[in-house]
């Protein structure tokens, strides 16, 4: 692909465009833990009893009460110069084990919960061998029933995505228009633009179409910045997917207690018997409407002396809002 002239919109050194065998597991993987209405429902491949089974398996996997994923296989793949195999023999079903310290991962696309948990994770992985193997035979039988698919149908689907996208690039459209997603990601919030602008200059940018994918994802890993992208989604699929992130965290601000507890901690840390006693409510009630906020990250604990006092994640709330008006092309600065 040859590179074009620089210019202040997105085009810059020539992205990486290829498969990944380990990104169409990733999508595998969500579909599997987070069913979508409006996708095809593929993992009737797997069968009931088996699609309930590993989704079980995932979700216990940690004990830490996070389901696991595929995540981590991707970093891994990342690290070891596989995130553009087109099978996953290299990965599984044992994955890859990393030497020394763990680099830094990058993983700025992540919340910081997300992006914390991501390098326990890892760490996890690299010392304890019998877990990595463990973790690379449930992630094999969760692919072995879509490989023939991937490798039959799905990967000569995804090189034509390739040629079609590099054809457009050659002839000098803007990276944002030969692949509509990227200004979908420049426009919805700031510090992707600015991730996709920096990875682009440096020559980390990676485009990955996607058979069993939905319309979009970014992933900041070590070595890449990876926007993954369906040519054949429905155009407005990204706009059910930000509904479908969005719903859950706007759930939690929708009972008016908690709101107002919400909003009385981003004006002052307190305890949970000081709420109680402030709003007249029984301080179960207020654990309960505390732990759905901790576990939107929309209030943290801190320690003082005997006492845990709670505090409102005040920019966590701000992205939040952000999300929601960039979502609906609101400027919020207007």
């Amino acid at each position: 692909m040859a590179p074009v002239d620089r210019g202040d919109d997105l085009r810059r050194r020539p992205p990486a465009l290829a498969p990944s065998a380990v990104l169409e597991l990733l999508w595998l993987g969500d579909q599997l833990l987070r069913p979508q209405p409006d996708m095809p429902n593929r993992m009737q491949a797997l069968g009931p009893e088996r699609a309930e089974r590993l989704a079980r398996e995932l979700n216990d996997f940690w004990g830490d009460g996070h389901s696991a994923g595929v995540g981590e296989l991707v970093i891994l793949a990342d690290l070891s110069d596989q995130l553009f195999a087109t099978d996953l023999d290299g990965l599984l079903p044992s994955p890859p084990a990393l030497e020394g310290e763990l680099p830094d991962l990058g993983l700025r696309s992540e919340d910081p919960s997300d992006r914390a948990r991501f390098i326990e994770r890892l760490g996890l992985l690299q010392r304890r061998p019998k877990l990595r193997a463990r973790y690379g035979r449930l992630l094999q039988e969760l692919w072995a029933p879509f490989r023939e698919e991937w490798e039959t149908k799905g990967l000569p689907q995804v090189l034509a995505s390739c040629h079609t996208v590099a054809r457009r690039m050659e002839s000098g459209t803007a990276l944002e228009e030969a692949v509509p997603v990227v200004g979908h990601l420049v426009r919805k919030r700031a510090g992707w633009g600015l991730m996709v602008s920096e990875a682009a200059d440096r020559g980390r940018l990676a485009l990955v179409p996607s058979y069993f994918g939905g319309s979009w994802s970014l992933w900041d890993l070590p070595h890449h910045l990876v926007v993954g992208f369906n040519e054949g989604a429905d155009p407005i699929a990204a706009l059910r997917e930000e509904g479908r992130l969005l719903a859950p965290r706007l759930r939690v601000l929708g009972d008016p207690t908690r709101l107002s507890l919400l909003l009385y901690l981003a004006d002052r840390p307190t305890s949970v018997g000081e709420l109680a006693a402030r709003f007249g409510l029984a301080q179960p009630t207020v654990s309960a409407h505390l732990h759905t906020l901790r576990e939107a990250a929309l209030v943290t604990p801190r320690k003082e002396g005997s006492r845990t006092l709670y505090r409102a994640e005040r920019a966590e709330l701000a992205r939040l809002l952000r999300d929601v008006a960039s979502g609906s092309g609101v400027d919020l600065g207007s």
